[in-house]
């Protein structure tokens, strides 16, 4: 008896899947939508019945109050821990925001660092279980683009989740200006771009991120404007690290500027005596891998460390093959208020009361130093622009801060993006006193 073997066939790829087609099913996943919720009150669908021959009262007493989605921009899922990338005008006037993935799920979004004239924001999910199996965007390499190449954005223009559209890329280095900084890298594409795009993505044919969808030309048609990947990347190496997210530090200056390397990431500045100087590690020194993790890209290092805990270990690999083990340590208080805050302070004393003609009995802490904000921490809307060096810091969200120490334990369980209330006694020059003002600031 004659045996038949059927051997299935697989269905031939359609014409129809382009690399457009196959660009877009793998970016959807990392591409979220950013909006913000708001309580409002609806009216009862019966209202107008019961009001044409009832009174205006019960009108009110059927109203409900519900909430109400409002869509604001897109955003960029980086980590697969919920870190997003978007641009800062998409969050900057939103009290609350919702960040919704490409299959519906919604999470409450903490803000963790920005920069103002830059327009890049970085928020973590919250408010729920990060789901294990989070996608994130490839990122292409820094100078990889090419002029007239097809391009694909993926936003949520006007509410409309997750639109797709394509176009080429119309320019590379391209001078812009809007309303806070000039630019002159900016990726120009005649793909559409309308106002909810914003914090999107501009990617190429093989799914790689090239750009974030910034704005585009007023009155004008088919001319919009990305932030390209190397800027990105810049700005996220600066704050996906340890003493951004907690209290831990392993040793690398947090205004550092990171670098590429050849093979990994070059570290210009390690702080003295900090873990990472004690077991061996020098600036310039180029990183390779930490904890058996490759490190080629500014992107892959932030991700390899942004977590680590005060005590944990991390195992780093050089590019001329040494190993080293650095144990993460809390921050010294000092240096945790200057990475928060960007100032240094001094205890009040009888000594320094009677130099400054102060009360004997006051208790505080002196602003002896502002530091320079670096690049990619510009605050732009900061206590800057109020406090000054020998205003004195009372209290920090009500409570009396007499020393160092005091505002080092506030400062201990924050993170970057969180906000505190301070009580300044600012000497104003003209009367020659001291004058209370409350102020609220934003932590680095």
């Amino acid at each position: 008896m004659a045996t038949c073997l059927c051997v299935a066939q697989e269905k031939p790829l359609s014409n129809r899947t382009t690399p457009v087609v196959q660009a877009v099913a793998n970016a959807l996943p990392w591409v979220v939508n950013i909006g913000t919720e708001a309580l409002v009150k609806v009216n009862d669908g019966y209202d107008d019945f019961f009001t044409d021959f009832y009174f205006f009262r019960l009108r009110r007493m059927k109203q409900k109050v519900v909430k109400e989605y409002n869509p604001l921009g897109s955003g960029i899922i980086v980590d697969p821990r919920g870190f997003v990338l978007t641009n800062l005008h998409v969050v900057k006037r939103a009290h609350n925001i919702e960040i919704r993935l490409w299959n519906g799920t919604s999470f409450k979004g903490e803000l963790i660092g920005f920069d103002a004239p830059n327009d890049l924001c970085l928020i973590r999910m919250a408010g729920g279980a990060i789901p294990e199996d989070l996608k994130t965007a490839p990122f292409a390499l820094p100078d990889d683009v090419m002029l007239g190449e097809s391009v694909i954005t993926v936003g949520n223009p006007f509410g409309l989740e997750h639109s797709v559209s394509q176009g080429v890329l119309s320019a590379i280095n391209r001078s812009y200006e809007d309303e806070t900084y000039p630019f002159n890298d900016i990726l120009q594409t005649d793909a559409a771009i309308n106002p909810g795009n914003s914090g999107g993505p501009l990617i190429n044919l093989d799914g790689e991120l090239i750009g974030i969808n910034q704005a585009i030309r007023k009155n004008a048609s088919g001319i919009g404007f990305a932030i390209p990947i190397k800027r990105i990347e810049q700005f996220l190496s600066h704050w996906l690290l340890p003493c951004r997210l907690s209290n831990a530090y392993l040793g690398i200056s947090p205004s550092a500027q990171l670098e590429t390397g050849k093979r990994g990431v070059i570290l210009p500045e390690i702080l003295p005596d900090s873990p990472a100087a004690r077991a061996g590690l020098k600036a310039g020194d180029e990183i390779i891998d930490v904890n058996g993790k490759p490190t080629p890209r500014l992107i892959d290092f932030g991700r390899a460390i942004c977590l680590t805990k005060s005590n944990e270990k991390v195992i780093i690999t050089l590019a001329d093959n040494r190993q080293l083990k650095i144990t993460a340590e809390p921050m010294p208080p000092q240096l945790l208020i200057q990475t928060r805050l960007g100032i240094q302070v001094q205890e009040l004393t009888p000594n320094l009361n009677d130099a400054l003609n102060l009360r004997q009995d006051l208790k505080g802490l002196v602003i002896n130093e502002m530091m320079a904000e670096p690049l990619f921490v510009m605050h732009k809307e900061s206590w800057r622009e109020v406090i000054k060096r020998g205003d004195i810091i009372m209290k920090v969200n009500g409570q009396d801060v007499k020393t160092t120490q005091d505002l080092a334990n506030w400062l201990a369980n924050s993170r970057s993006g969180q906000s505190l209330e301070f009580l300044i006694l600012c000497f104003e020059h003209q009367r020659q006193s001291l004058v209370a003002l409350e102020v609220t600031t934003c932590l680095y």
